[in-house]
C-alpha cells in the first residue's frame, strides 16, 4: 500500500466473503429504501471557478461536524495527454493536470478521497492503447484513486482480462497474475450465473474519521455494448435494486457486513441531458435519481459524457442529495464537500461543483508516466501505413458523429476486412459504427506530411483490437442482420448503420413493420438467395452478437484471420494499389420505391438503383462529413460512444420525403 493512502476495505462474492454470497436482488425494497425525488431539482449555486483553484462550495463548517471532500471523475478513456486547449492554448485536462487538481483538493482539505465512476480505460487514444492501457492504470494509481465503479469499457477485453490483468481487488487474479490496478473496481449489479457477485459491490474507507462507503453499479446495457463472448455467464441486473440493497447493508448496524456513515453511489450510467429536470426524470438514470435509497448521500455518475451539477430533495432527508457528472476525458472533476455531524453521523450540509481541469500544476510523478507513454507511442506510432487524398470520415450531424448514418470510413473498413479475408472465401464484410472512434484526416498530425496515414492515426480509428472472423450465413440470415440495424425497443439508438463492403447493396421501407423493412439485398447486382450460403467477415465484437446483431452469433464454420481489425486495416492501407485512397461517399443502400415489390422467395438478380446517393434508413439522411480540421484542432479526440460505450439521446427530427416515405432522424451519443 502506498504511504499516505487511506486503507480501503471491500467485499466480493466467494467463499472468503460469505456475507455477499446471496444476490443483492433478494433484499426487498421498502418505502424507506426507494423514495421519490421531489419534482423540482436544484442546480448548483457555487462560485465561478478560477483556473488552478478549488473554490469554497460551503461556508465554514459548524462546530461538531467533520468536513470531508470527494474528488471524482468519469469516462477518462485513457486520455493521458490533454484532450483540449483553452482559447489561449492552455491545456485542459490530461492525467498529470487531473492529478494536480486532486493535489490541490488535498492541500485545501486533507480529508479528501479520490474516486472514479468508470470507463477509465477502453476507447483510448493511441498513447494508452498501444500498451493496452497499462500507463493509464499506472497514472490512476499514482494520483491516489481509492476506488472506481466498473464501466462498460472495463469489459472491452472480457471479464477475465478485467479481473486478472487489470485487477478488481488489488490482489492477484484467478490465474495468479499481478493486477495493474491498486484500487478495487465495483459493480453491485453484475452477477455470475450462480447469483454470486462477479465484482466487489462496495468499498469503505476512513476519511477524517468518517467511514465512507462507495457502492458501484454499471449500466444495465453493458451486455449489448461489449463483445458477448467476453462476458459469457454474467448478468447485468437492475442497478437501482442492487444499489439500494447494498445501501441497506451498509446502514443496518451489523458490523459483520461493514458499516458506513456516508454512502456515495458511483453509477456508470448517466443523464441524456444537462438540465437538472432532465437529469432527474428521464430514462434509466432518471430511475436511479428518483428511486435510489434515502440512505445514499450523493450520486456520482458518468457514461453519457455530459456535465451536470444538480441536487434533489429526497423523502426522509433534510439535505438535498447532490447528483453530478464531470463530462469526460479528464476535462472536469466533481468536487463534493460533505459536513458530517460527529454525533449523529448524518450529513448536515452538502456542497458541490463540477470544476474545469484548467490551470492546475501537473503532478510530477504522473507527468513522468505520461512522458514515458508518449515516447513509447511516438516511436511505435509514427510509422506510415498508407496515404489518402482527402479526409475519410465517420458520418456526422453537425459536429457530432452520427451512428445512424452510413459513412465513408465505415465502408472503407468493411472493404479492408473483405479484401484481407477473400482468401478464406469471404464475399461480404460488415463493420459496426461504434467500432470507429476517430477519422482519417488528410492534414498531417506530426511531421509525416499531408495525406500520410500513420500507425497511430489508423489505431485511433479502431482502438479495440478485435479479431477478424469469417463465418457462413444463409442469405436469409444476411437479410436478418441488415434488419437488425433497427435496434430493439429501449436500445441506446434506434438505428445503427453498418458499414458495408463493396458490392453489397440493400433497399428498405422505413414504414414497414419491424422485421420487414429490408426490401431487397443484392451482391454484385444479383439478388441474395435466402437459401444459399455466403461467407461473411466481421470483427469479433459483432461475431458474438454485439450491438444486438444477434444473428451474427449464429454463424457457422468460423475462421479467424489471425490479425486484429487494426492489423487488417493497416495491411490493406499498405497495399500498393491502395496508396492515395480517395473517399467513397456513395451510399450502399437506398429507400425502396413507394410501392415495393413483394420480397422474392427465389433468386431474382436485380441491379442496384443507379441514382444519386439516396437517403439512408431512419434516422440517417446523408453521410454528412465534418469539415477537414488540422491535427492541432483535433488533439486525439475520439467519439463519445463505444461498442461500448452506453449511450445518450440527443435530437430527433422528421422529414417527409417524396412518395410519402417518413424518415425519422434520431441519434444517441454515449461511452
Amino acid at each position: 500500500m502506498r504511504p499516505g493512502r487511506p486503507l480501503v476495505r471491500f467485499l466480493c462474492s466467494g467463499a472468503a466473503t460469505a456475507a455477499l454470497a446471496v444476490p443483492l436482488l433478494a433484499v426487498p425494497a421498502t418505502a424507506a429504501t426507494t423514495p421519490a425525488a421531489s419534482p423540482a431539482a436544484t442546480p448548483a449555486a457555487t462560485p465561478a471557478a478560477t483556473p488552478g483553484q478549488v473554490p469554497d462550495v460551503l461556508p465554514a463548517p459548524a462546530a461538531g461536524t467533520t468536513r470531508i471532500q470527494i474528488g471524482a471523475f468519469n469516462d477518462f478513456h485513457g486520455r493521458l495527454e490533454s484532450p483540449e486547449e483553452t482559447d489561449d492554448g492552455a491545456p485542459i485536462g490530461g492525467a498529470a493536470q487531473l492529478a494536480g487538481v486532486f493535489d490541490a483538493m488535498r492541500a485545501k482539505n486533507p480529508n479528501t478521497v479520490v474516486v472514479s465512476a468508470g470507463d477509465n480505460i477502453g476507447a483510448s487514444t493511441f498513447t494508452s492503447f498501444i500498451q493496452q492501457d497499462a500507463p493509464t492504470i499506472a497514472a490512476l494509481n499514482a494520483m491516489g484513486v481509492a476506488v472506481s465503479a466498473a464501466g462498460n469499457h472495463e469489459f472491452d477485453r472480457g471479464y477475465s482480462d478485467l479481473v486478472d490483468r487489470i485487477g478488481v481487488q488489488g490482489k492477484p487474479g484467478a490465474n495468479g497474475a499481478n493486477p495493474l490496478a491498486a484500487f478495487p473496481y465495483l459493480a453491485a449489479n453484475v452477477l455470475k450465473a450462480d447469483g454470486t457477485h462477479a465484482l466487489p459491490s462496495f468499498a469503505t474507507t476512513d476519511v477524517g474519521g468518517v467511514r465512507v462507503g462507495f457502492v458501484g453499479v454499471v449500466t444495465q446495457q453493458t451486455a449489448s455494448l461489449v463483445a458477448p463472448a467476453g462476458i459469457q455467464g454474467l448478468q447485468f441486473t437492475d442497478p437501482v435494486a442492487a444499489a439500494n440493497a447494498v445501501a441497506a447493508q451498509l446502514s443496518d448496524g451489523n458490523t459483520a457486513n461493514d458499516e458506513a456513515d456516508v454512502i456515495v453511489l458511483l453509477a456508470h450510467e448517466g443523464s441524456s441531458g444537462t438540465d437538472c429536470a432532465t437529469v432527474g426524470t428521464q430514462g434509466a438514470f432518471g430511475k436511479i435519481v428518483q428511486e435510489s435509497s434515502a440512505q445514499i448521500d450523493a450520486i456520482v455518475s458518468g457514461h453519457t459524457h455530459l456535465r451536470y451539477d444538480c441536487a434533489f430533495g429526497v423523502a426522509g432527508r433534510t439535505v438535498q442529495r447532490p447528483v453530478v457528472s464531470a463530462e469526460s476525458y479528464s476535462t472536469a472533476v466533481d468536487n463534493l464537500v460533505l459536513d458530517v455531524d460527529t454525533t449523529s453521523r448524518d450529513v448536515v450540509a452538502a456542497g458541490h461543483q463540477v470544476l474545469p481541469v484548467e490551470g492546475f500544476t501537473p503532478n510530477p510523478q504522473v507527468q513522468e508516466i505520461v512522458d514515458d507513454a508518449v515516447a513509447y507511442a511516438d516511436d511505435r506510432g509514427k510509422q506510415p501505413v498508407g496515404s489518402i487524398t482527402a479526409d475519410i470520415t465517420r458520418a456526422f450531424s453537425g459536429e457530432d458523429d452520427d451512428r445512424g448514418k452510413q459513412s465513408p470510413l465505415g465502408n472503407l473498413v468493411a472493404d479492408a476486412q473483405l479484401q484481407q479475408t477473400e482468401a478464406a472465401g469471404a464475399q461480404i464484410a460488415l463493420e459496426n459504427p461504434g467500432g470507429l472512434r476517430a477519422d482519417l484526416l488528410y492534414a498531417q498530425s506530426g511531421a509525416e506530411g499531408d495525406g500520410v496515414v500513420t500507425y497511430a492515426e489508423a489505431a485511433a480509428v479502431q482502438p479495440f483490437a478485435n479479431s477478424v472472423v469469417t463465418m457462413t450465413l444463409t442469405g436469409a440470415q444476411v437479410r436478418q442482420v441488415l434488419e437488425e440495424q433497427w435496434q430493439p425497443a429501449g436500445s441506446s439508438r434506434p438505428f445503427l448503420a453498418l458499414g458495408l463492403s463493396k458490392g453489397l447493396f440493400f433497399t428498405y421501407d422505413e414504414a414497414a413493420p419491424a422485421g420487414q423493412r429490408i426490401r431487397s439485398v443484392t451482391l454484385d447486382g444479383a439478388e441474395v438467395d435466402p437459401a444459399a450460403q455466403y461467407r461473411v467477415t466481421v470483427n469479433s465484437f459483432l461475431a458474438s452478437g454485439g450491438d444486438n446483431f444477434t444473428t451474427l452469433a449464429e454463424g457457422t464454420d468460423r475462421a479467424e484471420l489471425g490479425k486484429t481489425d487494426l492489423e487488417a486495416f493497416t495491411a490493406y492501407l499498405g497495399l500498393p494499389e491502395n496508396q492515395r485512397l480517395t473517399p467513397d461517399t456513395e451510399l450502399r443502400y437506398a429507400p425502396a420505391a413507394a410501392a415495393p415489390a413483394p420480397v422474392p422467395t427465389t433468386p431474382a438478380p436485380t441491379a442496384p438503383a443507379q441514382t444519386a446517393p439516396a437517403a439512408a434508413p431512419a434516422p440517417s439522411r446523408t453521410p454528412t462529413q465534418r469539415p477537414s480540421r488540422t491535427a492541432a484542432a483535433q488533439p486525439g479526440s475520439l467519439a463519445n460512444t463505444g461498442a461500448d460505450v452506453a449511450p445518450w439521446l440527443a435530437a430527433g427530427a422528421a422529414l417527409v420525403l417524396a412518395g410519402g416515405l417518413l424518415l425519422t432522424a434520431a441519434r444517441r451519443r454515449a461511452s
